[in-house]
């Protein structure tokens, strides 16, 4: 889960990192022998005048098929963060490998661009990044964002696992003009099993810890519920947990997101 510095994540999606096998057609069986009835035989006719010939033409050459475009993805979260909105895309480089890119915006003044090498590793893809993190508010860059994503299906399991360290002090101290902003270990991990096609469901965990003062910030551990189908090309995912960080007044509380994701 982002707190309010606005966790990113891009998946990949994990995503759109690798491309599907096409499924091929049978092809059409050819008639057999006799499948017409026979016909008489045309009567003989006088031999038609030799037409002129016809000049030879070069066929034209055929046009280039064009280029494959990169896969895509928008996705729209909502939690304790409040809204952030993403987008990226995956340029193929090579066979198993692109180039993944995206950023992140949330509903306050920050805003992240993050892009790495997207390996496929079997059914799974496996994304390293690295982030820049700018406070549109404050007029100032925020934080370096050293990352991982590996996201994926093996047989009925998908899973997704991303850690994210956001560090305030790469540059020079961000607390000068915001006050309070340490350095951040986020990691969210869920494992589904799909129980069909459509929906998929599991357990998931998730973590912030401060790196300054060495301690948890939060740590829900809930129910990930995934509907792969949510219409053409789009997955929905509903995440609902309980903080096992009490809060300041001694108690706990609900934490949850919901994520939509469609990918062209």
């Amino acid at each position: 889960m982002r707190t309010q510095i606005a966790f990113m994540s891009c998946l990949a999606a994990l995503g759109a990192l690798v491309p599907c096998a096409a499924r091929a057609e049978d092809a059409p069986l050819p008639p057999g022998p006799g499948a017409a009835p026979a016909t008489a035989p045309a009567v003989e006719s006088p031999p038609a005048a030799s037409p002129e010939p016809t000049p030879v033409t070069e066929p034209a050459p055929a046009a280039a098929a064009p280029a494959p475009a990169w896969p895509g993805w928008m996705r729209l979260d909502s939690d304790g963060g409040g809204l952030q909105v993403w987008g990226g895309a995956t340029a193929p480089l090579t066979d198993g490998i692109g180039l993944a890119f995206d950023m992140f915006v949330n509903s306050g003044t920050l805003g992240e661009f993050d892009i790495g090498p997207a390996f496929a590793v079997g059914t799974l893809t496996l994304t390293p990044m690295i982030g820049a993190q700018f406070d549109w508010g404050s007029k100032t860059f925020a934080a370096l964002v050293p990352q991982l994503y590996l996201t994926g299906s093996v047989g009925p399991i998908y899973e997704e696992l991303w850690v994210q360290y956001y560090n305030y002090k790469s540059v020079y101290d961000y607390t000068t003009k915001v006050g309070g902003a340490n350095s951040l270990l986020y990691v969210r991990a869920f494992v589904d099993y799909k129980i069909s096609d459509y929906v998929g469901v599991g357990p998931q965990i998730e973590l912030t810890q401060d790196f300054e003062v060495k301690d948890l910030v939060s740590m829900p551990v809930g129910a990930n519920v995934f509907f792969f189908q949510a219409g053409a090309n789009s997955t929905l995912q509903a995440f609902l947990g309980y903080e096992t960080k009490k809060d300041n007044y001694g108690g706990n509380a609900l934490a949850g997101r919901l994520s939509y994701v469609h990918n062209f």
